[in-house]
């Protein structure tokens, strides 16, 4: 028993007495999660699903077990939902991701600055990190995604470590910790190796075995996802992008660089506040000339991890098969990646620049929880109560024709149908159940008409999806959001109407 605490040292809290005032930016950080139930992140709903699927597979309220099987063997995209699943012991399944989604917002700027402390660098820097967090990718709710992020960091600073003194238990944290990055998210996950590769003792071979042995399981599930998984001989096929990927052209892919960072509110209120870290960016670096430089030796090979965002979002297809938004996560990746290349003035200087970061980033976070709280309020409409005209277990098509939004640039309302799923149940189309990277499929012979997982961009289309066929009379109920539904006589009427949300029950 004596060992465990040193086993388990490598997530504990510094002792530092700025400890006290980092979580509490961590804490504010992640009012986004918890400030709203419906945010206008758009596959929120979606992960949700997953998560009460897996959860509750079994339990008879939702009759899960009727329909799917649960695939978590083919698909290394499992972490998050496997982690939601045990905090929903306790938490219940939308109070742990909540959960999940917190430690992306509050843990993003706490494994920078343990990055930044690795590096010899000034924490404060990772203030910066808050006002980036409310992004593109966000926004389309990659919860899996951006929970790599912060392990991501957290994994760097601990490789730093563990090369300059290797431990046991700095191995088996590390160890852990890669395996998580890689059931994660693909991305973090390869972005970590590359800064893994370059901060790798390569001028001392003797110390090779020891440093690299950390990364051995995490590679070993690598190989074998790679070589006998479809996902996995699919998403190696990034690397290799087609004419059918996508890859812009660089008059293209430059001025588009912006649209794919923190471009997500309608109003300018987003452009402003990048404008204004980018100047206070620029003004603490200059201030800070000069002074002395105690960053590592080792920051010195970090710097090219933010040069391989950059290469990767200008070489990468946009899309690959059904995995979308490729070369478009990179350009986020790369200004997180850059907060490091920073410097912080010492003295009065610093403070000066110290209030500037962190008055941007309560700025920033409340300009975020403001947006969800408007969409919440004029947007998201009586969708509580169109949930509850429908029964449990049963099947429900959401068609959303009215997907956007006057809030945010993207399509919120795109997955509220899987609300449906987290509340009662049953089975909700759009699903990806039946797609390679998803944790469960449907069983054999129970898949919706016409057999077989849906086609891509389904949900996108709701006006091309045939009633007679397909919609009838398979499903129980339809949920509509917006004008275009129009079944024949004999399909389906309508069981409630609300001001923005109606639920179309089928014909006995």
């Amino acid at each position: 028993m004596r060992r465990l605490p040193s086993l388990l040292s490598f997530v504990r809290l510094p002792k530092e007495p700025s400890t006290w005032l980092w979580l509490a930016v961590a804490v504010v950080a992640s009012a986004p999660a918890w400030i709203v139930r419906y945010p206008p992140i758009q596959d929120l709903p979606f992960h949700l699903a997953a998560i009460r699927v897996i959860h509750d597979f079994h339990d008879a309220r939702y009759g899960f077990d009727q329909d799917f099987v649960l695939t978590l063997g083919r698909t290394q995209y499992v972490f998050y939902y496997l982690l939601a699943s045990a905090l929903a012991y306790g938490l219940g399944v939308v109070k742990a991701n909540i959960a999940l989604m917190c430690v992306y917002l509050g843990g993003t700027p706490l494994a920078i600055r343990a990055l930044l402390k690795a590096l010899g660098k000034d924490e404060r820097l990772a203030l910066f990190a808050v006002p980036l967090l409310a992004n593109v990718m966000f926004m389309f709710g990659l919860l899996p995604f951006l929970l790599g992020i912060p392990l991501l960091f957290y994994g760097l600073a601990l490789a730093i470590r563990y090369f300059e003194h290797p431990t046991p238990a700095r191995g088996a944290g590390l160890a852990f910790l890669v395996l998580a990055l890689f059931y994660s998210h693909f991305f973090p996950f390869a972005l970590f190796g590359l800064g893994f590769a370059l901060m790798f003792p390569w001028q001392q071979p003797k110390r090779w075995l020891i440093a690299g042995a950390p990364t051995v399981p995490a590679l070993l599930m690598v190989a074998r996802w790679t070589l006998f998984t479809d996902a996995g001989k699919l998403t190696t096929g990034v690397l290799h992008p087609t004419e059918a990927d996508h890859v812009a052209p660089l008059n293209a892919a430059i001025p588009g660089a912006y649209q794919w960072l923190t471009d997500v509110w309608h109003d300018t209120s987003d452009e402003f506040i990048l404008v204004l870290v980018v100047c206070a960016a620029i003004l603490i670096t200059g201030l800070a000339q000069g002074d002395r430089d105690r960053s590592k030796p080792v920051a010195r090979a970090y710097t090219l991890l933010p040069i391989l965002c950059i290469f990767f979002y200008f070489t990468l297809g946009e899309r690959h098969g059904y995995i979308w938004l490729i070369s478009q996560r990179f350009p986020i990746l790369c200004l997180f990646a850059a907060i490091p290349l920073l410097r912080m003035p010492q003295g009065l200087r610093g403070w000066v620049g110290t209030s500037l970061a962190a008055g941007l980033a309560l700025a920033a976070t409340i300009n975020t929880c403001k947006h969800f709280v408007k969409f919440q309020l004029e947007e998201v409409g009586d969708i509580n109560e169109a949930l509850g005209a429908m029964e449990p277990k049963k099947r429900v098509a959401a068609l959303i024709y009215d997907k956007g939004s006057q809030v945010t640039n993207w399509v919120p309302f795109l997955h509220f149908g899987s609300y449906y799923q987290v509340e009662k149940g049953g089975v909700v189309q759009f699903t990806y159940a039946g797609y390679y990277h998803w944790p469960f499929d449907f069983k054999s012979g129970h898949y919706p008409p016409p057999g077989g997982p849906a086609r891509e961009r389904w949900e996108w289309t709701p006006e091309q999806v045939p009633v007679r066929g397909e919609l009838y009379p398979y499903y129980d109920y339809v949920l509509t959001r917006g004008q275009g539904f129009h079944p024949p006589p004999g399909t389906f009427h309508v069981k409630w109407r609300g001001d923005r949300w109606m639920v179309w029950e089928r014909d006995r």
